[in-house]
């Protein structure tokens, strides 16, 4: 039950991180829901989602601070915590649906790393659905519910933030 609460928790928070305007707004408020999901995925015991949100804890600190730091700004990191992400997902492996969350988790550090808000929103579509089945068979209500509003958060954030040159900002490294 308490697993069940967090993941409520953490899902409030995610969903309103797609409306914030900035993109360390979006990462702060991220940052908090996947506190939140970690504590869930324990009470669970849903090992590969534990790990994988203490690599998104990680990975939204470093890159809400790649701008203001030195030791954030290097490109290293992007690899490191895809490996990261890859290694901590399999560790937890134990079933063929344990690959899901891996391949979400990797669209959406991808994502954080976009310093383009809306590039940044429309490659964490890429993520919630692999995270939305992979919560039906644990089962995760609050991570089903978080995924299916998730998406439709996203939507409208597009919609809402939508501007010329859509996700082309100069500086995206992907660009």
């Amino acid at each position: 039950m308490l697993g069940q609460i967090f993941s409520i928790l953490g899902m409030i928070l995610t969903i309103v991180s797609f409306q914030m305007k900035t993109r360390k707004q979006i990462l702060l408020m991220q940052t908090a829901g996947s506190g939140l999901f970690l504590l869930s995925y324990i009470f669970l015991e849903s090992w590969a989602a534990v790990y994988l949100n203490i690599v998104f804890l990680v990975r939204n600190i470093v890159f809400y601070f790649s701008k203001d730091k030195k030791w954030a700004q290097h490109k290293i990191w992007l690899a490191v915590l895809l490996v990261a992400v890859v290694a901590a997902g399999s560790v937890g492996f134990r079933s063929w649906v344990d690959i899901l969350p891996i391949i979400g988790s990797v669209f959406g550090t991808v994502a954080m790393y976009m310093t383009s808000e809306n590039m940044l929103r429309l490659l964490k579509l890429g993520d919630s659905p692999c995270w939305l089945i992979y919560n039906c068979t644990v089962p995760s209500w609050g991570g089903v519910i978080c995924e299916v509003f998730n998406i439709t958060s996203i939507a409208v954030g597009l919609i809402r933030y939508k501007k010329e040159g859509f996700g082309t900002k100069k500086e995206d490294p992907a660009l």
